[in-house]
C-alpha cells in the first residue's frame, strides 16, 4: 500500500549546487545564441524509477563529462541514480536508501573531497539524508540529520563563510525553515530554525541585497506568499520579509530575468496555474509580482535558457493527472515572458530539471512523474 502523503500538500566546494547550476545556465547561454528560434523539443522518452517520483536533480556523478540524474521516490523510500550516456539515453536506476518519504534532493560536495554528494528530505520522518558520492556514480549508506516537522525541499550554500556546505530545509508544518551547519566532513550540526509563512515548501538560496552573504527565499504554500530571509554572513538569519504570490505557490527558482544585474524570482502557483514573477531591486526587496499562464497544476518550475537567445526562460512540470505536460514559458530579457508552449511527459510530472544529455550544447528537460515511476527526457530539437 502507497503511503499516506501529508495532507497538504559553497564557496570553495561548499558552492558546488550553485557552480554547477550557473555552469550550466552559463553555457546554455553563450552556445546557444547561434540557434535562437522557437523552442522545441522531441517526444519524450520515459525511464523507471522507484515508486512515486516527487523531485531529481541532474549533474554528472560518475565524472564522465555527460549529465546524469538522480530522483526521490516517496512511496520507496529511495534516491534513484540514472548515469548518462551522453547520446540522450541513460542506464537503469540504481537506488539507495533514505529516510521515510522523501520529497527533496540537492547536491553539494559536503565532505570536500571534490566528488558530488546528495541530500534528500524526507517529510515523515523528520530528517535529512545525506549520502555521500564516491566520484564513480556511487553513493555510500545515508546519515541521517533532523530537521523540523515535515521536511519538504533542502538548498544548500555556505551561510556562515566558513568555506563548509551547509542546508537550508523547508518544513511543511512548522513554519519554519531548518538550517544546518555543515562541518566540511559530511556532518552537519543541530538544526536552528528561521520563521516563514505557512506551509513552507520550496527553498533558494541567492544574495538578494548584494552584501556577498547568502539570503534565502521560500515559498509558502499556505499563504500565497514568498519569504525573504536575509542572511548575516555568520549562520543565521533575519526576520522574514512576505511578498505575494499566485494562489498555492510551490517551487521557487532565482535568476537575473531582466538582466540588470539584480537576482529575482519566479514561483510556480499550483491552484493558479501560472508562474509570478517577482524582479528584484538589488537591496533584498522584490518588486510586486506579475503572473504568467501555465499548464494546469504546476508543481515543480527551473530555468534555464532554452531557445537559445541568451534570456532566461521558465519550464514548468504540470501535474493534473489529466494533462500531463511542461509548460516552456520564453523569456524576453526585459523580466517578461512569452505565451506558454506545452509538451506531453508520463503521468503527474511532480518535479522538473534541466541538463544537456545528448552533447548538442542545446539543454534538454526532464521531469519526475509521480503517477508513472518514471522520468521523462524530453531532447532539445530547437532550430534556427
Amino acid at each position: 500500500m502507497p503511503k499516506k502523503r501529508p495532507n497538504t500538500m559553497a564557496r570553495g566546494s561548499a558552492r558546488l549546487a550553485v557552480t554547477v547550476l550557473m555552469a550550466v545556465m552559463a553555457l546554455f547561454i553563450v552556445q546557444g545564441t547561434a540557434w535562437a528560434a522557437a523552442p522545441d523539443f522531441a517526444t519524450h522518452v520515459d525511464y523507471a524509477t522507484g515508486a512515486t517520483p516527487t523531485d531529481l536533480l541532474v549533474a554528472d556523478f560518475n565524472e564522465d563529462g555527460f549529465d546524469d540524474q538522480a530522483t526521490v521516490d516517496s512511496d520507496d523510500d529511495t534516491l534513484s541514480v540514472l548515469l548518462g550516456n551522453g547520446d540522450g539515453t541513460f542506464d537503469t536506476k540504481v537506488a539507495y536508501a533514505v529516510g521515510d518519504y522523501p520529497d527533496g534532493i540537492q547536491l553539494g560536495d559536503f565532505n570536500e573531497d571534490g566528488d558530488i554528494d546528495l541530500v534528500s528530505a524526507n517529510t515523515l520522518d523528520n530528517t535529512v539524508s545525506v549520502l555521500l558520492g564516491n566520484g564513480d556514480g556511487t553513493f555510500d549508506t545515508k546519515v541521517d540529520f533532523g530537521t523540523a516537522t515535515w521536511p519538504y525541499k533542502v538548498a544548500t550554500d555556505d551561510f556562515d563563510e566558513d568555506g563548509n556546505a551547509d542546508l537550508a530545509v523547508t518544513n511543511l508544518d512548522s513554519e519554519a525553515v531548518s538550517v544546518l551547519l555543515g562541518n566540511g566532513d559530511g556532518t552537519f550540526d543541530t538544526k536552528v530554525d528561521y520563521g516563514t509563512g505557512l506551509y513552507p515548501y520550496g527553498v533558494a538560496a541567492t544574495d538578494f541585497d548584494e552584501d556577498d552573504n547568502i539570503d534565502l527565499v521560500v515559498s509558502n504554500f499556505g499563504a500565497d506568499t514568498v519569504s525573504v530571509l536575509l542572511g548575516n554572513g555568520d549562520g543565521t538569519f533575519d526576520t522574514k520579509v512576505d511578498y505575494g504570490t499566485g494562489a498555492v505557490p510551490n517551487q521557487a527558482v532565482v535568476g537575473d530575468f531582466d538582466e540588470d544585474g539584480n537576482v529575482d524570482v519566479a514561483v510556480a502557483n499550483l491552484d493558479a496555474a501560472s508562474v509570478s514573477v517577482l524582479l528584484g531591486n538589488g537591496d533584498g526587496t522584490l518588486d510586486t509580482k506579475v503572473d504568467y499562464t501555465t499548464g494546469i497544476a504546476p508543481f515543480s518550475l527551473a530555468v534555464a535558457d532554452l531557445d537559445g537567445d541568451s534570456a532566461l526562460d521558465l519550464v514548468t512540470g504540470n501535474a493534473s493527472g489529466q494533462y500531463d505536460t511542461v509548460s516552456v514559458l520564453p523569456g524576453n530579457g526585459d523580466g517578461t515572458f512569452d505565451t506558454k508552449a506545452d509538451f506531453d511527459v508520463d503521468s503527474t510530472p511532480f518535479g522538473v530539471a534541466v541538463g544537456e544529455f545528448n552533447e548538442d550544447t542545446r539543454p534538454d528537460v526532464t521531469t519526475a512523474n509521480l503517477g508513472g515511476d518514471s522520468v521523462s527526457v524530453l531532447l532539445n530539437t530547437t532550430t534556427p
